[in-house]
């Protein structure tokens, strides 16, 4: 603007050095492999059509489509090719092993839901294990955003991930004010925003090897905020995608009410499903430093806490810089909160209502999301 005055020569110097180095990064990253190794089945699916030709990826040729639910628990993958159209879910690992083809490490279905392709996935427990997991299942030559079936044609505009798990819910400390809501076991957070990065975020993009070298502080910011993260009191913040975190909100609601109102022995309810931010941690044990946690709810209103999302977060946020757009969302069942006790005694039947309203969540929004990109040819 004419009415801001020039910055100082040696800030716009500083500026311009900044641009050039990402953008000499955004070159090399490119030309970097975005996987390495082999550890999902897809790779091998691909290599498969006596397996893909039995499930619905036969005319994508082994590809997946851009519609994902992501979670830590082989157990819940099994459980969402349930909630599949019928005739259509299937856990490939199974095909593989019948077809006596390697099955990978992880568990993956797919299936329709409503007539919209899916893929539901495994990625594991932590950061490491989710970046090798989500890298490689959304990788471009993997994950299709054209995805034909029969006469019916889903052009994406980008890949969408929603990652539907648990995480200890994160209130003020007891001697302070707090925004509403209050969490309670049994409550879901859909995430807002995504604040901080893992151990494992901060290594890939510094290159280092060390949690102690903290000499790339400045690099990793300045690419942190390329990929679309805002600085908020001094840690970085990446929104999730507006419009499916909405949705899914919802829809989450809606099962949650449903849920409540259909059990016949509900004296323990079912909560609601509220909007609020995540932070995630490399270890488990850190929530027994409870003030860390009560500080983020105070200063960047952060609800849920778990060991994935934001691995997730950044992983969409560096392939959408590559041109590769990836929208993500996320569940979060909340099993127990702080201060107080992390992982409360659960009534199961309870929280696996609780589970079953924020997948069925994922499912629909996905379904909602895909009817703007469907064609019949």
């Amino acid at each position: 603007s004419f009415l801001r005055p020039p910055l100082p020569y040696s800030c716009r110097t500083k500026m311009s050095e900044i641009k050039s180095n990402i953008a000499k990064w955004k070159i090399e990253e490119a030309d970097k492999p975005w996987v390495l190794g082999v550890h999902t089945l897809v790779p091998y699916l691909m290599k498969s059509p006596e397996v893909y030709e039995k499930t619905v990826l036969k005319d994508s040729k082994g590809q997946l489509p851009p519609y994902c639910v992501a979670m830590g628990d082989s157990r819940r993958v099994r459980a969402t090719a349930c909630l599949f159209d019928k005739g259509t879910g299937v856990v490939i690992n199974d095909l593989m092993i019948e077809n006596k083809k390697n099955p990978g490490r992880v568990a993956v279905a797919v299936g329709l839901y409503h007539g919209t392709p899916i893929v539901a996935f495994e990625h594991q427990m932590g950061s490491s294990g989710a970046e090798i997991n989500v890298k490689e299942i959304i990788a471009k030559e993997q994950m299709t955003n054209t995805f034909k079936m029969g006469k019916v044609l889903f052009e994406a505009d980008a890949k969408y991930v929603i990652r539907v798990g648990s995480a200890a819910g994160i209130n003020a400390s007891k001697e302070e004010k707090m925004t509403p809501p209050e969490l309670k076991a049994y409550d879901v957070v859909v995430a807002s925003h995504q604040v901080g990065i893992s151990c494992a975020d901060y290594s890939a993009l510094s290159g280092s090897i060390s949690s102690f070298d903290r000499s790339d502080a400045q690099k990793v910011k300045n690419r942190l905020i390329a990929m679309g993260y805002k600085m908020d009191s001094g840690r970085p913040v990446k929104n999730t995608d507006e419009n499916l975190s909405k949705s899914l909100l919802a829809i989450v609601n809606e099962k949650l009410s449903f849920h409540n109102s259909s059990r016949e022995n509900n004296s323990i309810k079912l909560g609601k499903a509220y909007s609020l931010g995540n932070v995630s941690k490399d270890s488990l044990y850190a929530e027994t430093e409870e003030e860390a946690f009560l500080t983020l709810r105070k200063t960047l209103n952060v609800g849920s806490s778990e060991m994935e999302y934001a691995t997730i977060t950044r992983i969409a946020a560096h392939q959408t810089l590559l041109g590769d757009p990836v929208k993500t969302s996320m569940a979060a069942c909340i099993l127990g909160t702080l201060p107080g006790d992390s992982f409360a005694e659960i009534d199961k039947s309870v929280s696996s209502l609780v589970t079953m309203s924020a997948l069925l969540g994922a499912l629909e929004t996905l379904h909602k999301v895909s009817k703007a990109h469907m064609t019949t040819q």
